[in-house]
């Protein structure tokens, strides 16, 4: 079962029953922008931020120190104890560096060195932060570094795939927060390294709520930027703190802060992953069992034939240890949530990220069941999106997890958090219940000779089109045996279809069909099916996609049209201006009110003749 959060000790205001208001309530008063602005916009980053970037050579300065008296500190404290009473003098007779500058009385020298060495590193890296700038304007989000060598990047709104927030350890003892603001192609990333947490909090809040109002193209009706805030920090327990805590005990919050949408708090629309399944899903993860294995033939192979043999397990018990750790500390304290207008997830022990996606992003959604998890019922959940998939390539097994370990239950949960619309109604569940578990009722199986290329996974694959009819249509295929799958990806996200027949699946009078979509972890692929069934489903694909993307092609056109217009039609008809929603009403109301608004220019568009300004854009 899913953990549904409680919030305890009046985390959220009783008073505020609406999600929205109660969030409201814990959003600081407006204020200005973090930093000083320059004539341009421009703001510098947080003023420790240099420590964090040019503070590795002071930590190789210090390691080299650290390594030369470590000798002498072991010499003194040790020696006696375990090399007996002559070892001491013995190995203080060694020379080494410490000796050299000591009868050299260079010992000033080298100290002036050092200090030269600190002085410039902090010069440098104060020059640095001088020149490292930011700027949230009305259509993108720009970063500017560099001393010698300028430059300057540029995140468009309407193209950002997710913003981020990165804090590891040392950034969250000093209280600061790097933004990572995720865009399509080949290294589309601005990172803004670093700002205070609260700051960074209100940055990514103005980021999103800028880039949705560009979707909407409801930019009439936006807040000014100075009063979209962040809310306070989020404990644990989900108790939200007053975002105006100072001192130690807001710095406290800051630190401790799972970073969670109020708004989903008061609606209960979290999903948890306790530490124990976490655990337990680590123990029963292909990688442990493989190391498991391995160890258990080396033991044994080195009692019977060589005991040196059991040695090469060390390095790999290391490794494997080393990637255990890391995948308790990335799930750790794993949460999601959906607000607004963005799915969120949030994880880390002792570094910590929160990814913020928009809807409208995720390409493609694929639910994982290793073998070994298959008796407790657990599953994974990745997808593809464009910013991580032109980054990582989304091979990554750590990349794109939006649900480390959960049951089937929080699978459903998480699929209608992730594309709106499924599995919002029993029909839905039964249907996404029948893909992940059930007998794939209305699926296209693979055909009778497709045990030689699918072997044992002939009998769960399979291949459906949901919602044909509709513009929601899905394309959902399973397959696996030692690893069971569930991909679903929407239409609209469809690049191309395939139709395949390489040399066996010729030879057997079979094919394959393939729904392109961005590269990444989710493969849209059916292999297997008989020739017939497969030309047949390549043409109800294409058609459907045709359609669905043609149908939103037009009215992404019509949008933009009704918003090019609408200032000429608000002039010349008297059409009010867009409503100003404040953040205190819920969201159905105010999609309401922007959906009226739009519907009354759309009125107006088609009424207007062909000279009048409401035709313009058209």
């Amino acid at each position: 079962m899913s953990e549904h959060h409680e919030p305890e000790r009046g985390a959220v205001d009783p008073a505020a029953a609406d999600p929205a208001a109660a969030a409201a309530a814990t959003v600081a008063p407006a204020a200005a922008l973090p930093g000083t602005a320059d004539a341009d916009g421009w703001r510098r980053m947080h003023p420790l931020s240099p420590l964090l970037r040019g503070g590795l050579a002071l930590v190789v300065v210090a390691g080299i120190i650290i390594a030369n008296f470590r000798d002498r500190f072991v010499e003194f404290f040790f020696a006696d104890r375990f090399f007996g009473e002559d070892s001491s003098s013995e190995l203080m007779s060694e020379p080494d560096a410490i000796d050299y500058i000591f009868e050299r009385g260079l010992l000033l020298v080298v100290l002036g060195g050092i200090l030269a060495i600190v002085l410039v590193i902090v010069v440098f890296s104060w020059v640095s932060w001088r020149f490292t700038t930011y700027r949230l304007g009305s259509e993108a989000v720009e970063a500017r570094n560099g001393v010698l060598f300028r430059n300057h990047r540029r995140a468009p709104l309407e193209r950002i795939q997710s913003v981020n927030l990165q804090r590891p350890m040392l950034a969250r003892a000093l209280g600061l927060t790097k933004i990572q603001v995720v865009t399509g192609g080949q290294g589309g990333t601005v990172e803004l390294a670093y700002l205070g947490h609260r700051d960074a909090k209100t940055v990514r809040e103005q980021i999103l709520r800028r880039a949705a109002e560009k979707r909407r193209g409801d930019e009439a009706a936006a807040l000014p930027i100075t009063e979209i805030q962040a809310p306070g920090a989020v404990g644990y327990d989900g108790y939200v703190h007053a975002p105006d805590t100072a001192g130690l005990a807001g710095r406290a919050q800051e630190f401790a802060d799972s970073d969670v949408d109020p708004e989903a708090i008061a609606a209960n629309a979290l999903v948890k992953v306790p530490v124990g399944r976490l655990v337990g899903s680590i123990a029963l993860s292909w990688e442990a069992v493989s190391l498991v294995i391995v160890v258990v033939v080396l033991v044994v192979g080195g009692a019977i034939i060589e005991p040196a043999i059991i040695i090469a397990v060390i390095p790999m018990l290391i490794v494997m240890a080393g990637i255990m750790i890391g995948q308790f500390n990335k799930g750790f304290n794993f949460m999601l949530s959906r607000g607004r207008d963005t799915v969120r997830t949030g994880a880390g022990l002792t570094s910590t990220m929160t990814e913020t996606i928009p809807f409208g992003r995720i390409h493609a959604v694929v639910a994982q069941q290793p073998l070994f998890w298959r008796p407790l019922g657990w599953w994974k959940v990745r997808i593809t999106t464009a910013g991580h998939s032109a980054a990582q390539a989304g091979q990554n097994a750590s990349q794109n997890v939006v649900l480390p370990v959960g049951t089937e239950a929080d699978v459903l949960r998480v699929i209608d958090t992730l594309l709106p619309g499924l599995g919002d109604d029993e029909a839905e569940i039964a249907g996404l219940r029948d893909g992940l578990t059930g007998p794939a009722t209305g699926y296209l199986r693979a055909g009778r000779r497709s045990g030689w290329v699918l072997w044992l996974g002939r009998r769960r694959a399979g291949l459906k089109i949901e919602g044909l009819g509709s513009e929601d249509a899905t394309l959902r295929i399973r397959r696996g045996v030692m690893t069971r799958t569930l991909s679903i990806m929407p239409i609209v996200r469809t690049q191309s279809v395939q139709l395949r027949r390489p040399l066996v699946h010729r030879m057997l009078g079979l094919a394959s069909i393939q729904a392109h979509t961005l590269l990444g972890p989710v493969q849209m692929t059916m292999r297997g099916l008989d020739l017939g069934s497969a030309r047949a489903a390549f043409d109800a694909l294409s058609a459907a996609v045709l359609r669905i993307q043609g149908a939103e092609a037009a009215r992404l056109a019509r949008a933009h049209a009704v918003a090019m217009a609408a200032p000429a039609v608000r002039e010349t008809a008297g059409v009010a201006e867009p409503p100003a929603v404040a953040d205190a009403v819920s969201p159905a109301v105010a999609d309401a009110a922007v959906e009226a608004h739009v519907a009354a220019v759309e009125a107006h568009v088609d009424a207007a003749p062909p000279s009048s300004p409401g035709r313009h854009a058209e």
